[in-house]
């Protein structure tokens, strides 16, 4: 028997498990000893299926996991759904209301594994190169026809959350809006994410726990930002990175060095310590 037997190890990828792509060799080694120690170990994560496939690669024994801040939890194994969340077809109003502007921002509608371009800037270039995306460019009008999970609204910059805000809260909603950020070649990038009403990472990681029959006490979770809070409030033991927002730090058991310092190698050895006797 493995001292991680029947636990989980929740872990983001942006700013967590890697940055600029890279997974430190640390976090690699660490986590494949979390697993070969009977440890399932799932990320969560707002990206699409399609923006980690490195991480796939990486990790052959990763667990089910949820994908695109909890819209998809995602089987590896039999590479299908085990959960889904599509938005409400009278929300996407607001992706057409924003296309119209004269306000520019890019605009990437997230369907199962597929991604399409419904308004492509310098930023929905940066962000589909740095994770490996392939889309399509897509009207409106045909982008109607298809399934929503997500939709992604690429900034110029953080005053431009004022500028997206006035056009969305114009009408009632049937859906969430999450600032978001990332870090692509050293700068900080401003998203505002739509996912459908009552859609959140903590939603999915309850689902998934109880298909994965987690025991009590040995949910772990590790995260860097504010979509991740919730997720490590209800972890039986939480971490974070260095480079965290104090409000974040400030919840969390154990604090790690930098993403780019293995902070996930390091939450791993401070589970160790905790159980291995």
């Amino acid at each position: 028997m493995g001292i991680f037997d029947g636990a989980i190890l929740l872990c983001d990828i942006d700013g967590t498990l890697l940055e600029n792509g890279v997974i430190p060799q640390r976090n690699i080694e660490k986590i494949n000893y979390f697993i070969a120690e009977g440890g399932c170990f799932s990320v969560a994560t707002g990206r699409n299926l399609a923006g980690f496939s490195n991480v796939i690669n990486t990790f052959k024994g990763i667990s089910p996991s949820v994908v695109e801040n909890g819209c998809i939890l995602y089987d590896f194994q039999t590479q299908k759904n085990l959960y889904e969340r599509i938005l409400d077809k009278t929300d996407y109003r607001f992706a057409n209301d924003v296309l119209k502007s004269d306000f520019n921002c890019g605009i990437e509608i997230h369907s199962g594994e597929r991604v399409f371009t419904l308004s492509r800037t310098k930023e929905t270039d940066d962000h589909q190169r740095d994770q490996g995306l392939e889309t399509t460019e897509i009207t409106f009008e045909e982008a109607s026809d298809i399934k929503w999970n997500k939709v992604v609204y690429l900034l110029n910059s953080a005053d431009d959350y004022e500028k997206i805000n006035a056009i969305i809260n114009r009408e009632e909603a049937n859906s969430n809006f999450m600032n978001v950020c990332t870090f692509i070649e050293g700068t900080k990038r401003n998203y505002l994410e739509q996912t459908p009403l009552n859609t959140t990472k903590q939603i999915a990681i309850e689902r998934l726990c109880e298909i994965l029959k987690i025991e009590n006490g040995k949910r772990f979770a590790i995260g860097d930002y504010y979509n991740d809070l919730a997720m490590l409030i209800n972890a039986d033991i939480s971490a974070t990175t260095a480079d965290a927002p104090d409000e974040i730090k400030n919840e969390v058991d154990f604090v790690g060095g930098s993403c780019k310092k293995a902070a996930v190698a390091d939450f791993i050895d401070y589970l160790t310590e905790k159980f291995k006797n």
